[in-house]
């Protein structure tokens, strides 16, 4: 797994490794520097690329200006920009300024861009952007808006030191303005920033590169903030055993699909499959039976019609669905079921029998979600959820919105806080571009995936994979997050040779047998 650090976090592992551990700033930041330095001279030889170095006053601009003094030494031609007042900088940046002048390096101070320009006549290729660190807070504007704004107009490539300025580390907001970079070179661990759009979008290539924190340092500071990478599926995915039967892997109730909605239960069902669950019992409307028993000929059915003359056998459907609940191992609930009166009884029923039965792993999805959002009794007076770890819940932003009764911009805005302060205990899924997995304390960003998943019926498919897990036993949390991984790995082993406009659900359905272990 990958730790992941917004500014907070990023801050406390380079002060416990400086002032507890006892590393010296310096040393640090002479190696940031050098893999700087080490990942331009990957991408340029000396011999055609003059480098220019724009460095604010603090920390960050000390790394920019040791990393352009290093590739000066390895032959490049350097040039140093500082902007702000340089009577204010960092001890750090003090410093390196005192070294790059004793090597007689050229270093400006209070340039304007159109003497600069000028002078140089946009010969530079290189530009080392250490203007802000991850500390910045504040709008940029003024003569740094001023420079970034000129350096996104050229076609210099850009290496950013720690992350783009301008790019709040932690929500990786545009604060006012920001350098597009076309690498990032990060120390230590990813920053939020990096990861969460749009500052994502701003990054570039990013490498993260070790520069001598403490390993113990970053998980203790930095564990409970992570992201899947491919070896995490391998470890997480639960194991088939030689000797078993379907009773082994579990069995999934799926209660999906309405009259007019055939396709999520056929989705969520087919993908509980392929994640090797033993067996689905799937309670959907009665009109879904053919296309339902012919595409799916191994699950168990229950059907019911809502309509008026049929009330002893929704009624009947209800008894026997409380039943059905004893004898599982996992629910998922709300793909394409509708809000009608009928669909909140499933809901409700399986709330109610969901408290005699605390391990009962339980999904809400689509629908579902909907429908939870008018039942008061599971929410807080702030409206957090109020519904144990067993509960998994996945909402987009504007199932969010409805839930805990905020903007879709507001929550938008600061992803990760209002999803962990909006649950207590259950775990949520909120679907976006970077999809947090988080139960208010433990929370994983997932990196993968693309596009081509904003395709109506994904959203079953991915609830379908995640009840799967649960249903073989896995932990809620590591099942929701390991299925949003894989879902995202599935789109991406699509667009390897096919168009991201073109992907179907049923598609990924097809390539989950290719991925998985």
């Amino acid at each position: 797994m990958q730790y992941l650090a917004g500014a907070k976090e990023a801050k406390e592992i380079d002060g416990i490794s400086i002032q507890t551990i006892g590393i010296p700033s310096c040393v640090l930041m002479e190696r940031a520097s050098l893999k700087v330095a080490d990942h331009i001279c990957c991408f340029a030889p000396k011999e055609s690329k003059r480098v220019l170095a724009l460095c604010g006053t603090g920390n960050n601009g000390g790394d920019g200006v040791a990393a352009g003094r290093i590739l000066s030494e390895r032959g490049y031609d350097v040039r140093f920009i500082v902007l702000g007042n340089e009577e204010k900088a960092s001890d750090e940046m003090k410093l390196q300024l005192s070294i790059a002048r004793k090597l007689s390096l050229p270093v400006f101070t209070n340039i304007e861009i159109k003497d600069f320009l000028n002078e140089n006549r946009g010969t530079d290729e290189i530009v080392i952007d250490a203007i802000f660190g991850i500390g910045l807070t504040r709008e940029v504007t003024g003569k740094y808006a001023d420079w970034i704004q000129w350096l996104n107009q050229t076609e210099y490539t850009v290496f950013s030191v720690d992350i783009p300025s301008g790019i709040d580390a932690t929500t990786g907001r545009v604060l006012g303005v920001a350098v597009k970079a076309d690498y990032t070179v990060t120390f230590g661990v990813n920053k939020l920033g990096l990861v969460l759009f749009p500052g994502t979008l701003y990054a570039g290539k990013v490498a993260v590169e070790e520069i001598g924190f403490p390993q113990n340092v970053i998980e203790k500071t930095a564990g409970n903030l992570l992201s899947y990478e491919k070896e995490d599926m391998l470890s997480c995915f639960p194991k088939r055993i030689p000797y078993g039967h379907k009773g082994n892997y579990g069995k999934l109730l799926l209660l999906a699909g309405s009259e007019t909605i055939s396709g999520a239960a056929f989705f969520a069902a087919k993908a509980a499959y392929r994640m090797g669950c033993g067996l689905v019992h799937i309670v959907s409307h009665e009109n879904n039976r053919a296309m339902l028993q012919t595409n799916i000929p191994e699950a168990l059915y229950t059907f019911y019609n809502n309509s008026d003359s049929s009330v002893s056998r929704t009624s009947k459907v209800l008894e026997e669905l409380q039943e059905i609940i004893k004898k599982v191992s996992a629910v998922v609930i709300g793909p394409g079921i509708g809000q009608s009166d009928f669909a909140k009884k499933l809901l409700y029923t399986v709330l109610k029998e969901k408290e005699q039965l605390p391990d009962l792993p339980v999904l809400i999805d689509a629908d579902g979600l909907n429908l939870l959002s008018g039942m008061e009794e599971y929410f807080g007076a702030d409206r957090s959820i109020q519904l144990p770890s067993s509960y998994v819940l996945t909402p987009h932003l504007k199932e969010m919105s409805r839930l805990v009764q905020l903007p879709v911009s507001e929550i938008q805005e600061n992803l990760l806080s209002t999803a962990k302060e909006k649950t207590k205990g259950a775990v949520l899924v909120l679907k976006d571009a970077r999809t947090l997995i988080t139960n208010g304390e433990k929370t994983v960003i997932n990196q993968s995936g693309n596009s081509a998943l904003s395709k109506g019926g994904s959203g079953d498919v991915l609830s379908g994979m995640a009840g799967g897990l649960l249903a073989r036993g896995t932990d809620p949390f590591t099942a929701a997050a390991l299925a949003v991984y894989l879902h995202g790995c599935a789109a991406e082993e699509y667009i390897k040779y096919r168009s991201s406009s073109s992907m179907l659900a049923s598609e990924l359905l097809e390539i989950l047998p290719k991925i998985l272990p």
